[in-house]
């Protein structure tokens, strides 16, 4: 098999720093060259900032693909539609908040992008169950695209418990630091508690990380090597995600890898199973905004005192990254898609 994957014109391949998509392109690209396959990675790099995109999709227009040979893949919706302008058949795998998140107008217009991404797509893949379904929810039914759901993978060679066990005093926290991750709620649930919150990602906002800083105890990391990571991994007791907007979050796959209880919010449900690897906690209370914070508390200091739960948890959790979430399985769900769309006859341009 020949897999074309084009990236995002954002960021490097992998990424040096932070870059969700750009990471989990590298990730599996490896893993179909482990696989046996041959893969082809589209991605040229400028500024490192969103708007990037817009002109390396239009670059895009020298691409060439042989028919019925390589597969075209895409992972963002500029992409995507300057792919089917070109009428080169794709499959998309969409990354997107904008099916849940549509206040602004920069969300409906990535809104608008994604419908229309997934529309011209052979098959769009869905990172879970209830994605897809929310997708699907924006088409009649007779004009409804293919949809597969194929979560993305981790390496758990490389995110593995550490040698100890982790401080159950230490919460890690993993992610930008901006609103919709709602880091406020964790930090706050943790003040006048043992337990200090780590906090590691970009901070585009230094007024928001200052608010945040002196709402509980944290300590900000601001954006930290892969190597820093994987310890920050292995040297805490918990992770705590309170995001309020997600799809498939890969940190929460990488606390999985490592053995590491999670403990998150409605964003999470179907991706931590509640009493099992984690702990999933009702969203704000708009009537009593002190209950969500004091149930954030209630969560992680008694986890950080059972550690009967927390060894029993991390087990799940490490079992579930290395089955489930293995990108060796990634991989062959995929293939049925790639053989179908080389298989499938050229489509008639629309006028």
């Amino acid at each position: 098999m020949q897999v074309v994957l084009v990236g995002t014109g954002v960021e490097p391949i992998p990424p040096t720093g932070y870059g969700g998509v750009e990471r989990t392109l590298a990730e599996y690209a490896d893993a179909l060259r482990r696989a046996g396959h041959t893969v082809r990675l589209v991605q040229t790099v400028r500024h490192r900032r969103s708007i990037d995109e817009y002109r390396f999709a239009w670059e895009l227009g020298s691409l060439t693909v042989r028919a019925g040979e390589e597969v075209l893949h895409a992972s963002t919706p500029v992409v995507a539609n300057r792919l089917a302008q070109r009428h080169l058949p794709y499959v998309y795998t969409t990354h997107s908040r904008h099916w849940f998140l549509r206040r602004s107008l920069t969300d409906r217009w990535g809104a608008f992008l994604e419908r229309r991404a997934v529309a011209r797509s052979f098959t769009t893949v869905a990172l879970t169950g209830r994605l897809a379904e929310t997708m699907a929810a924006r088409f009649p039914k007779r004009t409804r695209p293919p949809i597969a759901v194929i979560p993305i993978g981790v390496d758990s060679e490389r995110f593995r418990p550490g040698a100890t066990p982790g401080d159950p005093t230490t919460a890690l926290g993993v992610g930008t630091v901006i609103p919709a991750k709602r880091w406020e709620v964790a930090a706050a649930a943790l003040r006048g508690t043992r337990i200090r919150l780590r906090l590691a990602g970009p901070t585009p906002d230094p007024g928001l990380a200052r608010r945040i800083a002196e709402t509980g105890p944290v300590d900000l990391l601001g954006e930290i090597s892969d190597d820093q990571l994987l310890r920050e991994f292995q040297g805490a007791g918990m992770l705590l995600h309170p995001s309020g907007v997600e799809l498939l979050p890969g940190v929460v796959l990488q606390a999985f890898a490592c053995g590491l209880p999670v403990v998150g919010g409605p964003a999470l449900v179907g991706l931590v199973r509640d009493g099992v690897d984690g702990q999933i906690l009702p969203g704000p209370d708009p009537a009593d905004p002190g209950l969500e914070v004091g149930r954030w508390r209630t969560a992680a200091v008694s986890l950080a005192d059972d550690g009967d739960r927390r060894r029993a948890w991390a087990q799940a959790a490490r079992i579930r990254a290395q089955t489930e979430f293995s990108w060796a399985s990634v991989v062959e769900r995929h293939l049925p898609i790639y053989e179908a769309l080389l298989r499938a006859p050229p489509r008639p341009r629309k006028r």
